[in-house]
């Protein structure tokens, strides 16, 4: 296996893959282009760039929207209404701001972009958000809320995995519908990932009202932690608790 990694949108993009075949230059070639369409869509969609399509939106500079912009409306209209509404990027201030989903979208794109350039098995972990080549399963460790050199659990996918929290960042979430966010840590297993880590995003806001919407979405479960440590999850939601995690666990209604 080959790995890489890629400063980009504010975090750390990291690579995964099987050369198979395929030569180290093509490989390198790959990963080039994959991480040149990462730093494409951070420069569209940064609210941090003035320069940036979505900031020139958002200022209201700009009148009419690229395609991409218009993919990222459609997947963010979809995910609110998926949602409940507790992912709803029209609510945030200053305006129209798809950044819980944009992650994951852009690494599903720079996977693709491996795909095409011939590699058949690895993955883009976009901080934490998780996608990977069909045909493999991956185990993927949870970071703990409290302790960050340590899990609070273990899933395995062979699609995506998004998690959503206020452990790193603090509490930069906001709650659309109002009110106070309900988890400290929301992870959301299944799915193409644009649409999970939005989910993810919801359901840290949301907690267990968006974890029995979950239970509706088919191909997609998910799991949350609260402020006093008791762990959520959907009845299908399936991981291994890590050693160093001790919560009692509660499972929403099949």
């Amino acid at each position: 296996m080959i790995s890489a990694s890629e400063a980009v949108m504010g975090t750390v993009v990291s690579f995964l893959v099987d050369p198979d075949s395929l030569t180290s230059e093509q490989v390198a070639g790959a990963l080039r282009e994959a991480c040149a369409e990462l730093h494409r869509i951070d420069d569209r969609f940064s609210t941090w760039k003035p320069e940036s399509e979505l900031s020139r939106l958002r200022a209201r500079e700009i009148d009419h929207t690229s395609t991409l912009m218009d993919q990222v409306y459609e997947l963010s209209a979809h995910a609110c209404q998926l949602s409940g509404g507790f992912f709803d990027p029209w609510k945030m201030p200053g305006g129209f701001d798809p950044t819980g989903l944009v992650k994951g979208w852009a690494a599903e794109r720079a996977l693709s972009i491996l795909s095409d350039s011939g590699i058949c098995a690895g993955l883009v972990n976009a901080g934490g958000d998780i996608c990977v080549l069909p045909g493999e399963t991956y185990r993927v460790g949870i970071r703990h809320p409290w302790e960050p050199d340590a899990l609070c659990a273990v899933v395995s996918t062979t699609t995506c995995v998004a998690t959503s929290g206020v452990y790193e960042r603090g509490n930069h979430l906001i709650n659309p519908l109002g009110g106070d966010v309900a988890a400290i840590s929301a992870t959301v297993v299944g799915g193409r990932l644009a649409i999970s880590d939005a989910l993810a995003t919801a359901l840290a806001v949301g907690g267990k009202e968006v974890l029995y919407l979950l239970e509706t979405i088919e191909g997609v479960e998910g799991f949350f932690i609260d402020f006093d440590g008791a762990m959520f999850k959907t009845s299908g939601m399936i991981f291994s608790a890590a050693d160093s995690f001790d919560a009692r666990v509660e499972v929403t209604a099949g």
